[in-house]
């Protein structure tokens, strides 16, 4: 299957309308912070997800795209990414192709802006002070399953599966998991093919967090 050309990404990013969604139960969000999702062509297209380091306070073992708060120097959030991207990754000379749909987090009152980037992961190096592992996520593979693993939850009285992705023994789920699954929407459209369904049924919230309870989990309340 031929794979979509970085102009022919860009070209959608630029005609995607990016969506905005709420604050969660008991967030705020408002809070800026900035992801960069790294994408190569080697030659299948890939992107690029982080494993946090066990040495970090918050989130230690996580996969996530690299990124962080705004330092009092970034003159965008664009610029925050790129410059996390640089010192997780060692990423330089990226080819941004656009934005996509910024996400709100439970466990904090931010919201990240993630930016699509073309970038040559020969050159990458994990910075082991912040990042454990990479793994490399086939895109084209994932725009053609035949359905994305989600897990039901609530928001303000909506019924939504949020997905989640089994990269070999890690799941990726949450804002990540969110971003980029509206990445390979974008990448489905690209090879004109309907996006994989959403499914609910392999995973729950207890497959990712032990004893978890939130009140927007459906039958559950806040513990």
């Amino acid at each position: 299957m031929d794979r979509p050309h970085p102009e022919e990404l860009r070209l959608a990013l630029k005609s995607h309308k990016r969506s905005y969604f709420g604050p969660l139960e008991g967030r705020t969000n408002h809070l800026p912070a900035a992801v960069l999702v790294p994408l190569a062509w080697e030659p299948e297209l890939c992107a690029y997800i982080t494993l946090r380091s066990d040495d970090l306070k918050l989130h230690p073992g996580d996969p996530c795209f690299p990124g962080g708060r705004p330092d009092p120097a970034d003159h965008s959030l664009l610029q925050t990414a790129l410059r996390e991207a640089n010192e997780e990754l060692g990423i330089c000379d990226a080819d941004v192709l656009g934005p996509l749909s910024c996400v709100p987090l439970f466990f904090s009152d931010h919201r990240i802006e993630p930016y699509v980037a073309r970038v040559d992961s020969g050159t990458m190096k994990a910075n082991p002070g912040e990042v454990k592992g990479v793994l490399r996520t086939p895109l084209l593979e994932l725009a053609c399953a035949e359905s994305i693993h989600g897990i039901p939850w609530v928001h303000r009285g909506q019924k939504l599966l949020s997905p989640v992705f089994p990269l070999g023994e890690h799941l990726v789920h949450g804002a990540t998991a969110h971003v980029l699954w509206e990445l390979i929407e974008i990448v489905a459209q690209c090879l004109q093919r309907t996006p994989p369904p959403l499914q609910a049924g392999q995973y729950a919230w207890t497959d990712l967090f032990v004893d978890f309870r939130a009140p927007w989990v459906p039958g559950q309340n806040c513990g």
